[in-house]
Order: C-alpha cells, then structure tokens, then sequence
C-alpha cells in the first residue's frame, strides 16, 4: 500500500454516528449510482413493479436474522427453500426436488462444476486432467469455476448465425471431458442453445451437462406456457444433470439468490461438503457458503407465491410484446441490426455504418448504463416489465446520438470494454 493510500483509508470512529446523519451521508452517495428507478440500466435490477418489491422487501426483513447454515435453528427458512426449489423443479420438469437456493448465478455454476469432477473421480478416476466443453457464448463463471477447481475449460465457436457450431462443439469433447454447458439463453446473443443436441453427446459419454438457464430459467417456461415456440432446454432432455436459475433476476427476488436444482441423487449427492475431523463436530454445507442469508430464501419463497404462474405470465407477456415492439423500433433505424434471433427479453444490437462504442458513450452520457459487446460490437439489453414505460425516452436518445455520431460530433471514449464495471 503507498503513503497516498494509507492517507486516505478509513478508520474506525471513536465516537459512532447518529442514525439521521448515516441516512444523510448514504442518500448523499447514492445521487451517484445509476438511475436505476428510471430504467437507467439494462441489467442489475430487475423491475417487476412496486408492489413486488414491497413484497420482497417485507419478507427478506422477516427473514433477516435467519441463518439457512441451520435449518434445525430456522425451520422457517427450511420449508421455504425446499418449497422454493420444488416450485423451481416443477417449472424445470425435474423428475425431483433436488438441489438448493445459493447466492447467486456463478455460485451455483461453481456447485455445478464442483459435481461434475466429483462424479468423475469416482466413475472416471482414470482422468487427472478433467476438462470442460462450452460455446464461446457461454458465461465466464465456467472459466472462473475451472480456474478454482483445476479443470480446463475447451471453448468451441459459434457459426454465421451467432449459433453454436454443433460439429466444431463435438469434435472438442475428448476422453478428460467430464462436462458439458449449454445456455438457455446466452448472455452475449440471448439465444437458447440447441440442449437436446448437446445435452445427448453427454448422455451418450455417461457425464454431467449443465444448463446455465441463470437468466431464463424463471422467465423461459412462461414463454413457452404463453404459445411461443422455444428449444427445450429443460430436465425433459434425459441427458441434462443440472441446471442453474437466478431468483433474482427474471424470479424478481430479492439479490442475491439462485437456484441450482439436481436431476436425482447421484447427482445430488456430489453438490455438498461433508467434514468430520473437527473437534466441533461433524460440518455439512450443501452449498459453497458457510453462512446464508435468511433474507434472500425468504425473499424468494414470498415474491414466488404472491405472484404464482399468473403473476408470472403477466409480467411475461408484457414484456415479450414491448420487446417485439423495441426490435422493430431498433431494425426501423437504418444504422442498426438486432443480432441473432433472441429468445426472450435480451437483444445485442450492432451496426455496419457507426460506430457502436461512441454511440455507446453517447448514450451514457445522457444517463443510460451501457453494455457494450466485442464480437460484434454491439449495445445489450436485458429488460425486465418494469422498463417499458421507458422505452421510448432510450429510442428517443439514441436516435439524436446515433446523428451526433455520424456528424462526428461525439467520438468514442471508451477504450477497453469490460463487463461488470
């Protein structure tokens, strides 16, 4: 640490602060976050309406001292994550409740690598370098779980239509595979992978495949109960082991929560860690995390019940008709392409005529969260109900920005793309 940075840490006061000066100095700093209440920001916060937050509000503050490392303790919180994960299994076509509520979507691709080595070091023990076969599309958490778990991960193309290559993803699987991913949608082009597809060159091996449906595993079945024709991504292709589903995105739970839910025993039994060598006594976790927040499983269980598959078809069905209608309004500018061919409230959309960073800088600095993509350059957004009252103010924005652009006007700032900051 420099003289600079020791200058400036903090410190522990001597004396502590009023209650009213702490909310001043907090509602001080967060004039700087994005405007996230005014559809600000295309991700992070997930709108689902007012009276939805202040059911996720209300439960998380029921649920606030609760630990889930104690079920025994907290049975309350007990009943409401088997309940919440067996809600989670049905809309998935588990053939049973297995699996947990974790802290959020990487967390339980973490647990999701984590079985699959397991699982071969004991039908596989022949493998010492256990490997990983994914589209390039699929989320980094893989990469972060193999670089924590010693596994390596093989990432495989996608063709000219932004999807995978089927025969380029085959011919990487070798004798150190030991899992395949797939998503139910990608982040980057937001289109469901072909699981049926990939999820039997695992079936056919005997290994584990996982479907990271973190984004529409809440969001997916009800475009389907809705009519809309989607690839089956879920427990219905036999060769499927796991899948991931984030509560607190397209579930509008409060953050953070996920699910990972387990096709039967065999599989479940490789998610956990078990300890019996302490002078404490035995340790058992079902999930990476020690402690759980007693707030987030209560969250879930509350938000999933007051809206039920009505509530959720509503919020679906709103924002599926305003998403055809922001497509349009996009592919109308002469400037822009959506990329792909979505399959539910995300869209990347590039250009062949300006610039895509500089509208992007444009664009933010009117207020607008942007994220820009690499491959094409690209502006993604993953929009929730609640944006839609917004929609035309961003059309609005990015229209003037795309002319300044093109006059030359607003040039790009940005220099180095990065996800998450």
């Amino acid at each position: 640490m420099t003289v600079e940075q020791e200058k400036t840490r903090a410190s522990l006061a001597r004396e502590g602060i009023a209650a009213a000066d702490i909310w001043t100095i907090m509602d001080h700093e967060a004039e700087a976050d994005v405007r996230w209440q005014e559809g600000r920001v295309a991700a992070l916060v997930y709108l689902a309406g007012d009276d939805v937050a202040e059911v996720a509000k209300n439960a998380y503050l029921r649920g606030f001292s609760g630990n889930g490392l104690a079920p025994t303790a907290f049975p309350s919180l007990k009943r409401y994550e088997s309940e919440v994960v067996d809600m989670t299994a049905g809309l998935l076509h588990a053939p049973a409740g297995l699996g947990n509520i974790t802290s959020g979507g990487t967390e339980s691709i973490l647990l999701a690598v984590k079985i699959a080595r397991d699982r071969a070091r004991v039908r596989q023990p022949e493998i010492t370098a256990p490997e990983i076969v994914l589209p390039e599309t699929a989320h980094p958490g893989f990469d972060k779980a193999a670089h924590y778990f010693g596994l390596k991960t093989i990432r495989t193309p996608v063709g000219p239509d932004w999807r995978v290559d089927i025969d380029a993803y085959r011919a990487a699987i070798t004798g150190n595979t030991v899992l395949l991913v797939g998503s139910a949608p990608n982040y980057v082009y937001t289109m469901i992978d072909p699981i049926p597809e990939l999820s039997e060159f695992a079936r056919e091996r005997d290994i584990c495949f996982h479907v990271d449906a973190c984004v529409g595993g809440f969001f997916l079945p009800f475009v389907e109960k809705l009519g809309h024709e989607i690839i089956p991504f879920d427990f219905r292709n036999p060769g499927v082991t796991t899948i991931s589903a984030d509560l607190h995105k397209f579930g509008y739970t409060a953050k953070g929560a996920s699910t990972l839910i387990c096709r039967d025993e065999d599989i479940y039994q490789y998610q956990g860690y078990y300890f019996d060598n302490w002078p404490g006594g035995t340790y058992r976790t079902p999930t990476l995390t020690g402690t759980r927040p007693g707030g987030a499983i209560a969250a879930a269980w509350a938000v999933m019940n007051y809206l039920g598959e009505d509530g959720y078809l509503r919020l679906t069905r709103k924002t599926m008709t305003f998403m055809r209608w922001l497509r349009d309004e996009i592919e109308a500018m002469p400037d822009f392409y959506v990329v792909g061919e979505p399959d539910m409230s995300l869209i990347a959309y590039a250009s062949d005529t300006v610039d895509m960073v500089a509208v992007g800088d444009g664009m933010a600095a009117r207020g607008w969260r942007v994220y820009l993509e690499r491959v094409p350059p690209s502006i993604h957004l993953m929009l929730s109900p609640g944006h839609e009252p917004f929609l035309s103010g961003y059309l609005n924005d990015l229209r003037e920005v795309t002319e300044l652009v093109k006059s030359g006007e607003i040039l790009r700032k940005t220099e180095e793309l990065k996800y998450g900051q």
